[in-house]
């Protein structure tokens, strides 16, 4: 394993430099390495353990290549997290000097996985984890109130949700509820968790099928605490690192550090827990690097496939809070409400004949209907959308959903999926 290459050479190290020194090897936090961290805690720079900090040395390394990112921040292009091996050095407040000896780097070729480990003198932990701190802050400042949503990873830095919460087209007690759960944390549950002394810290898990309407859901609550004045923060896996423990250590990182009622958005969840990632979010979801927010912290996670979650999680207490099935469309009353909704001012009594084909769909299948029929009267030059487009559009898409089906079974057939699950899709269960 690549880190106990790191861990050896940095053994090494700490006994040519303090051979009378003992050390203990601990898993260690990147951002010590990051060049904000290391430009900005100046040499003199006293902790909060009454110790003070003396400055670094850069080390050479033979096992790690020296690996920098870069991005922007105060408006410039400036390097970011690296990889690298360091000694940093503090004087104690009974004027005792030490060493820790640091190395982080990138542990596989796919994925930009910074990893990190030091080794610190036992009695001297506490030092350390001050430091540790102080690094944190200077590279993921304390986070603002304002009028969009603060996005981790991604290619952009805020985006502004515009969905409403009348939008959200739901069976109205499952609607009411998640609204009364989010509602009523805030309003009176965070003042409860304190007088039970625990941390404010509250999870709710959305699950269903793909196109139930998730991340509409998650918009619109975005939306709606923008509204009421709380700090609304989003986990993104759409850039190059992906869905890496990191992104959710440094959400948790700004959530805790906010000064407001804080509301965290967590897409697609099950894609977090893989690998060795699945043990650290476990952890920190119940543990003592859980968010710790005076004014509140509510996270909204979603997942497609609930099946791919760990028990320890969805069946530990903690872990996760609630758990609320987002259903495909229940009844004709639904289905006729989202349809109306996307085909807006187009709508005509005459379109009710199909409201019994949307039944047992996704919301997405609704709305791709209304698309598809709309564009279909628009290429053609129509003011109007007729019936027999609407109905046209109805029987292409689920004509399209059963040929996917179809495809995939005939592949589970030919053996190319290793016996995994078959996964059901609403309305056309094999």
């Amino acid at each position: 394993m690549q880190y106990e290459r790191l861990v050896n050479w940095a053994r090494d190290e700490a006994a040519q430099r303090q051979p009378s020194q003992k050390y203990v090897t601990i898993w260690a936090s990147v951002e010590c390495s990051n060049h904000i961290a290391l430009k900005q805690v100046k040499a003199g720079r006293k902790l909060r353990s009454k110790a003070r900090y003396d400055g670094y040395q850069a080390l050479d390394c033979p096992v790690i290549v020296q690996i920098n990112d870069c991005g922007s921040y105060n408006k410039k292009m400036v390097l970011t997290a690296g990889s690298g091996a360091f000694a940093f050095k503090f004087t104690t407040e009974d004027n005792q000097s030490f060493e820790v000896i640091y190395v982080s780097a990138y542990l596989t070729d796919d994925l930009q996985d910074l990893t990190a480990i030091a080794l610190v003198p036992q009695q001297y932990l506490d030092i350390w984890a001050a430091f540790e701190l102080m690094c944190s802050k200077a590279v993921r400042p304390r986070i603002k109130r304002r009028r969009d949503v603060y996005i981790i990873g991604g290619t952009d830095a805020f985006f502004d949700p515009t969905v409403d919460w009348s939008d959200v087209i739901l069976p109205q007690e499952l609607k009411q509820q998640l609204y009364d759960d989010v509602e009523s944390f805030f309003s009176e549950g965070v003042g409860i968790y304190k007088k039970l002394k625990l941390v404010p810290f509250r999870k709710i898990l959305l699950a269903g099928v793909p196109g139930t309407g998730k991340t509409m859901l998650c918009a619109a609550l975005a939306r709606h605490a923008i509204a009421q004045r709380r700090i609304v923060v989003y986990v993104s896996g759409s850039d190059r690192d992906g869905a890496s423990f990191e992104k959710i250590q440094r959400a948790f990182q700004a959530v805790a550090a906010a000064r407001f009622p804080t509301l965290l958005v967590v897409e697609e969840l099950d894609a977090y827990l893989r690998g060795d990632d699945k043990a650290r979010i476990l952890n920190v979801l119940d543990g003592i690097e859980s968010p710790n927010n005076p004014q509140g912290s509510l996270m909204i996670a979603t997942t497609n496939y609930p099946e791919a979650i760990d028990e320890r999680l969805t069946k530990r207490p903690g872990r996760l809070d609630r758990i609320y099935v987002i259903p495909v469309i229940q009844d004709e009353a639904q289905a006729e409400a989202m349809l109306r909704h996307y085909m807006g001012e187009h709508w005509h009594d005459s379109f009710s004949v199909v409201i019994p084909d949307l039944i047992d769909q996704p919301g997405a299948f609704v709305r791709e209907v209304a698309l598809q029929a709309r564009m279909l009267a628009a290429h053609n030059r129509q003011t109007e959308v007729t019936l027999e487009l609407l109905e046209k559009s109805v029987d292409s898409l689920s004509y399209q959903m059963k040929a996917e089906r179809d495809f995939i079974i005939q592949r589970r057939g030919m053996g190319l999926t290793n016996n995994k699950p078959r996964i059901r899709r609403a309305g056309f269960n094999p």
